[in-house]
């Protein structure tokens, strides 16, 4: 018995950034061309990063989680948080700031994942259950910089034979390690970070999926390059993850000269069949900073 499904993942920057080709477009056109691109991708298990909410004075949450599921048809979904104003209130991020002063009860951004599949319980896959949001990096004090934000991978297991389990995660960057500006110091310190937040995510794994042989989709944006230590030791070397390699590589970022969101596949033999790509068109531009990666598996 095999299963067939889409995986897709993308950062969507929390509907603050755009794609330097576009920058005359505005919030409302992003999220349009964000609604109509997931409705392209045609995904059934959708891993998004940087997904931003808030709640208003009369207790209204706006959004985006409903409009994403009814764009991609999905009927299952869960938001992990990484940073919130109820938890990291902090006056250098500007858009908490704003939120004060616009009298929000809270903000927040995360990871999601959205299935056409329902969610099992991560132990007992007959049983329906909900995804949960793992911890993987949670500094001293959050000060409203990407170097201090937490980072969390949201784990899910699929209720459908051979029951996947998926993560969608975003791990750390730090300020001043990518051009024009940066230093041998920063670049060092980032790649330990996420070596570390690998490591993290292959501890809490290990004995339940790993060493169990069951299939495990990391998915999300790394922050990394397909052979930074992290993930090119740790996860493909010693632990035999098999990256789907897009049939085009290229940047799914500007300014970088190759791919830093990833699918990653474990065990490599019950990978029965995958394509890959990173989706380019003008539509993803218009829809996030970053461009998705989309893979269509076949698992034993």
């Amino acid at each position: 018995m095999s299963l067939d499904f889409r995986i897709a993942t993308l950062n969507i920057s929390g509907g603050e950034k755009t794609h330097e080709s576009f920058p005359q477009d505005t919030t409302q056109t992003r999220q349009k061309a964000l609604m109509l691109l997931i409705k392209q991708l045609d995904a059934d298990v959708l891993c998004l990063q940087e997904v931003a909410q808030y709640v208003d004075a009369d207790g209204v949450t706006h959004s985006p989680i409903g409009a994403i599921n009814e764009a991609g048809n999905y009927q299952h979904v869960n938001y992990g948080k990484t940073v919130s104003m109820e938890s990291h209130l902090q006056v250098k991020k500007d858009i908490m700031v704003r939120g004060i002063f616009n009298d929000w009860w809270n903000w927040s951004k995360g990871n999601t994942i959205h299935s056409r599949l329902p969610f099992s319980r991560l132990g007992d896959p007959d049983k329906s259950g909900v995804p949960r949001n793992i911890p993987l990096y949670i500094p001293l004090a959050y000060e409203g910089t990407r170097d201090t934000e937490p980072r969390f991978a949201l784990l899910a297991r699929l209720k459908e034979n051979p029951f996947p389990y998926i993560t969608s995660l975003h791990l750390t960057t730090l300020v001043g390690e990518r051009p024009p500006r940066f230093s041998r110091k920063k670049i060092q310190q980032s790649h330990l970070m996420r070596y570390e937040q690998v490591q993290r995510i292959l501890d809490l794994v290990r004995v339940h999926i790993l060493e169990r042989g069951q299939p495990l989709i990391l998915a999300g944006d790394f922050n990394a390059f397909k052979n930074e230590f992290g993930i090119k030791q740790l996860l493909r070397a010693e632990q035999g993850f098999i990256r789907l390699t897009p049939d085009v590589e290229g940047p799914t970022h500007p300014g970088m000269n190759e791919a830093i969101d990833h699918i990653f596949f474990f065990p490599r033999e019950r990978l029965l069949n995958y394509s890959c790509r990173i989706e380019t068109g003008e539509l993803s531009k218009r829809a996030s900073d970053h461009l998705p990666v989309v893979a269509d598996l076949q698992i034993k």
